[in-house]
């Protein structure tokens, strides 16, 4: 297999996803999105490369970061080769802090997931139906409830009718009430499918909600042309579930926030 950790990295710095209104700064050394919205994934660095000389001036690049991201909650994602040594301190001066420990999990999207009776997975294709995917996620990692203005919905709806972003929510076949809701983004030039924002309901945990969202997934990947699947799998979450799942382990991604004041 190709190097995944590189490929998944790589994936990151792919813009298609993002809403109007998202700034885009993408230099060899430096990669980061701003947004005025205070939103998860809208003002993220994707990329940090140390100087080809001697010294690296990290404090410099700090700086822009923090200028850019001020006033939102801002999020460094350090796969293999953004983890520098020599950064990490002037994160930690800067007010960021080591927040959570990804490992980088790969399978083939034809892996075939044994899917539980009583939950029924269905694809994102209406404002109601997003809705019911964004509350899922935000309970699932214990988030504060985000603002879902008209215009945010119909972003992230337009986003999905480029078919390259697919949303799903598992519902409870009987109650039809949300368990669990996760992304799938499509690379077909990579031959990658990302896994993002899988979770499960604190009320409908263990109940193979999570195994059905992602047999919904891996099809989908499957059926668009994307042998490989990969995720950033947060230690003692997810990590154990799609490890026993049959996802290889290659590297790790670290993330480092800093809350928006």
């Amino acid at each position: 297999m190709s190097d995944i950790d590189a490929l998944l990295e790589q994936s990151q710095w792919d813009p298609f996803w993002l809403p109007s209104g998202v700034g885009i700064v993408d230099r060899p050394r430096l990669r980061y999105t701003h947004a005025a919205r205070d939103q998860h994934a809208l003002n993220q660095v994707t990329r940090v490369r140390a100087a080809s000389g001697e010294n690296d001036d990290w404090q410099a690049i700090v700086d822009e970061v923090s200028r850019a991201h001020q006033g939102v909650t801002s999020r460094w994602l350090l796969a293999r080769d953004s983890q520098h040594p020599g950064l990490l301190p002037h994160l930690q001066a800067g007010g960021w802090t080591r927040e959570h420990v990804h490992h980088v999990r790969s399978v083939s999207s034809a892996a075939r997931v044994d899917v539980p009776e009583g939950v029924d997975v269905v694809s994102v294709d209406s404002a109601a139906r997003l809705t019911d995917c964004i509350r899922t996620c935000e309970a699932a990692f214990s988030m504060p409830a985000s603002a879902l203005s008209s215009d945010r919905l119909a972003d992230e709806l337009g986003t999905l009718a480029g078919g390259r972003v697919h949303r799903f929510v598992a519902y409870d076949a009987v109650s039809q009430q949300p368990m669990a809701s996760g992304g799938l983004n499509l690379f077909p030039a990579l031959g990658l499918g990302f896994l993002w924002g899988g979770g499960t309901h604190p009320a409908h945990r263990r109940r193979g909600a999570y195994r059905a969202l992602l047999a919904a997934r891996l099809a989908c990947a499957h059926a668009r042309g994307c042998p490989v699947v990969a995720v950033y799998a947060r230690e003692g979450t997810s990590d154990p579930i799609v490890a026993a799942l049959g996802f290889a382990r290659a590297g790790t991604m670290v993330t480092w926030v800093r809350p928006a004041r």
